[in-house]
This record gives structure tokens, sequence and C-alpha cells, in this order.
């Protein structure tokens, strides 16, 4: 195929409407793209912890695992949210049963770092908090 017509085949093809567009729109994963975004500055975008916080519960809230892991991250870091390692834990452990199997070594690894430190009051607290978020 020439180059002529590949660029013709591209122009044919709808434009994808813009991230932040989708994101508005609901969709899951331009939602978490545009979390990623606001945590490490790119795409045109300022750092900024407390937005994608809220683009990945936004995701989260759809089942997005990678953003209910991103939002344990910024728990546990206290980044954009209150440093909490019970909401760190929780967050884990429900992305742990989400996600991809590939992807649950890492996930798994940070769940039991973060149980590590936890009391045992702790952990069950963050159990049940994950129950709760899976029945809603």
């Amino acid at each position: 195929m020439s180059a002529f017509f590949f660029v013709l085949l591209l122009l044919a093809q709808p434009a994808r409407p813009p991230l932040r567009e989708r994101a508005v729109k609901g969709d899951a994963d331009a939602q978490f793209t545009l979390g990623k975004n606001y945590e490490a500055g790119r795409g045109g975008l300022k750092k900024d912890y407390a937005e994608a916080a809220s683009w990945y519960l936004k995701s989260a809230e759809q089942g997005n695992a990678y953003a209910e892991a991103s939002l344990g991250i910024l728990y546990r870091a206290g980044k954009g949210v209150p440093r909490d390692e019970v909401q760190a834990e929780m967050w884990f452990l429900i992305s742990a049963e989400r996600c991809a199997e590939g992807d649950r070594d890492t996930i798994f690894e940070m769940r039991d770092s973060v149980a590590a430190h936890l009391t045992p009051q702790q952990l069950a607290e963050a159990k049940r908090l994950a129950q709760e978020w899976k029945a809603k």
C-alpha cells in the first residue's frame, strides 16, 4: 500500500475523542489514564496527586483493578490523600482479586508489605472495608 493511501485510510477513520472528554463521560480506562497523567505530570498536565486520586476513584468505582491499586499506592504514601495504611490495604485487597493474573504478584507484594505493618485490628478493618466496597 502506498504512503498516500495509508494516509487517506488514517484520515477516513473517525477521530477518537480527547482523553478528558472520554473520562468525563465515564470511560473507566480514560479515567485511569487521566489519573496516571496527573500523578506523573505528563500529557501537558501539572503533577497533582489529589486530582489523580479523584480520577482513580472514579475508575475504581467501575471496577478498574489498576485504579484500585493506584489508590492503594497513594494512600500508602500519603500523596493527594491522607496517609492511611488501612485504606491502602483495603485498595490492595480489592485490586488483588480483580487484576490480571500476570499482575497479581506485584499487587500481592504491595498488599503483604502494608499488611506487615498493620495490627490485627487494622488488618481486620481493611478486610471489612474491602468487603463493604465490593458489596456496593
